[in-house]
């Protein structure tokens, strides 16, 4: 069984290609103190979990390791470590006192009505919860639409645009939702479970906690409006087609409709913030789009991120060098120096000469 650990195997690795730290630094754009890190296992130097998780598997790439074998022996790695102490306090230990006979039979009689009692309570809240779930299945099964208290935690929301004149397809999934703008409204959209065939979606409109939620088989078409209570503050009714469902996600396709009748048209330069990001290398992002959580993990070379906001758009990324910028028209741009993280903050404001306009600008600039 191979007994070495995380750190050393890769730094073996490395020693036996002679190469130095600088060497694989230049190759790999992971920053020096960075790979020293991972050789030491001084996981403390890294931002996040998430990045020394990206460099580890890069690093192990690049030497021509079992990347799969490296991550979870990292994992397993974690986990030992996070058990040791529970392992500590619950290991027996010996002990010079002992009880005498009726104060043990007086203590195992006192834990065993404790257990009794409990178990007892258990029963009456199990019965109590069981009731007030056939009331409330009683209750959605007389209208198909509901509404809950706010959105799950566990779901990472990526964001996507809608053009005009356009449908945009959606993949929901259990962890995963999407996160698009509408007139300036930051919108989600998420798959809460599947019954009988049809896909239960919450739809949320930033910055209102409540979610309202509907249910839609495959081929049916739903229409998020404003005419509906829980949505009356949605500035443009919105088309859903569900395409697919399966066990534990959907597909479906998005479409803008006509304005709401009576919102006044923006400005003329009352424009939303836009970045496209293009990914020459994997890199680690993070986005945050007017205050919510968007993207967050490892994005893989290739891809390209299109992403909106209204008045404020907040970025992490975790290789500068591995990532192009395009920010609201302007020249496309590298990003920053490679193997450096990027931290940028876009915001809209008002045009200092022009009240009725706005503009973007960059913290720091």
């Amino acid at each position: 069984m191979n007994t070495k650990r995380v750190g050393q195997i890769i730094k073996e690795a490395r020693e036996e290609k002679k190469l130095s730290v600088k060497d694989v630094a230049k190759d790999t754009n992971i920053a020096a103190k960075y790979i020293i890190a991972l050789e030491t296992e001084d996981y403390s130097q890294f931002p996040a979990e998430t990045f020394a998780l990206g460099f580890l598997k890069n690093y192990a790439s690049y030497l021509k390791l079992d990347t799969a074998m490296l991550l979870n022996l990292y994992r397993g790695e974690q986990i030992e470590e996070s058990q040791a102490p529970l392992e500590e306090l619950t290991r027996p230990t010996t002990s010079s006192f002992t009880l005498d006979r009726n104060k043990l039979i007086t203590i195992v009689s006192v834990a065993l009505f404790v257990i009794s009692a409990y178990i007892i309570y258990l029963s009456f809240q199990e019965s109590g919860s069981s009731i007030a779930d056939e009331e409330t299945t009683t209750s959605s099964s007389e209208s198909t639409p509901v509404s809950s208290a706010e959105i799950p935690s566990g779901i990472n929301f990526v964001s996507q645009s809608v053009p005009e004149n356009a449908s945009v397809p959606f993949i929901l999934t259990e962890d995963r939702g999407v996160s698009f703008s509408v007139n300036n409204q930051q919108c989600k959209m998420f798959i809460k479970g599947v019954q009988g065939g049809k896909a239960i979606i919450g739809f949320n409109i930033f910055p209102e906690k409540n979610v309202y939620s509907f249910q839609s088989a495959e081929g049916e078409e739903t229409v998020l409006s404003y005419k509906i209570a829980e949505l009356s503050a949605l500035r443009r009714d919105i088309r859903v087609v569900t395409q697919a469902v399966t066990e534990k996600s959907a597909k479906v396709l998005v479409t803008l409709k006509e304005e709401r009748e009576g919102v006044a048209s923006k400005p003329v330069g009352d424009v939303p913030i836009q970045v496209t990001l293009f990914f020459s290398k994997p890199s680690y992002v993070e986005f945050v789009i007017d205050g919510q959580m968007g993207e967050r993990g490892l994005v893989s070379a290739g891809e390209v991120k299109h992403l909106e906001a209204r008045d404020r758009l907040e970025m992490k990324v975790g290789d500068g060098g591995a990532v192009e910028m395009v920010q609201n028209g302007k020249e496309r741009s590298v990003l920053g120096k490679p193997g450096k993280l990027v931290k940028k903050i876009f915001i809209r404001k008002q045009n200092p000469y022009d009240s009725t306009q706005s503009i973007i600008g960059e913290l720091g600039e």
